[in-house]
């Protein structure tokens, strides 16, 4: 008896590991108006949370998307962490390029103009480690075998005050230091 008991108890516990073990997640597919996540539209840049002690945050959304699903999550994370660096450090550089190239013979010559614009967003050494992943939303384009994935991070404005002040003290003592090289090479003189 304690036998069929104890047997029954293993056969149990063990359809109850093999049902568990192969759960698997439906992602939502992709419907053909493509529409978006209200919270990726309606995402503020900047706000406040809590109730009584209010911190300030940094938001930004973005979306990518890849026959990968995990490497559409990192692409739309990066994507958004890039929006956010750019608010904190981003410098706007604008460049303009005017070509006029003639061709052909000297009796029928055309003129070709080419114009270019080019705007170069520089985002330069950010430390972004303290952010999170406030909501995400994958769905699956069965016609393109694709995922899209929206995310929506937020960072602190608080740590990122605390980390401009690090950067400035090591710039300060950075120039410091080249101060003091410098004088020691002028007093060599």
């Amino acid at each position: 008896m304690k036998n069929i008991l104890k047997y029954g108890a293993i056969a149990l516990l063990g359809f109850t590991l093999t049902a568990c073990s192969n759960t698997m997640v439906k992602l939502p597919l992709e419907n053909k108006d493509r529409s978006v996540p209200k919270w990726y539209l309606k995402h503020k840049d900047t706000g406040k949370e809590g109730v009584i002690f209010r911190k300030g945050y940094y938001y930004a959304v973005a979306v990518a998307v890849s026959p990968d699903m995990e490497m559409s999550l990192k692409k739309s994370t990066l994507k958004a962490k890039a929006k956010i660096a750019d608010r904190i450090n981003g410098e706007m550089n604008n460049k303009t390029f005017i070509e006029y190239t003639e061709k052909g013979s000297a009796e029928s010559m055309t003129g070709i103009l080419e114009a270019q614009d080019i705007i170069v967003n520089d985002i330069s050494n950010t430390l972004m480690r303290t952010y999170s992943v406030q909501k995400k939303m994958t769905v699956y384009n069965s016609s393109l075998n694709n995922y899209r994935s929206f995310v929506l991070i937020k960072l602190s404005k608080k740590d990122v005050e605390n980390l401009i002040k690090s950067y400035n003290s090591d710039k300060a003592i950075e120039q410091a230091s080249d101060i003091k090289t410098d004088i020691k090479d002028i007093s060599k003189d």
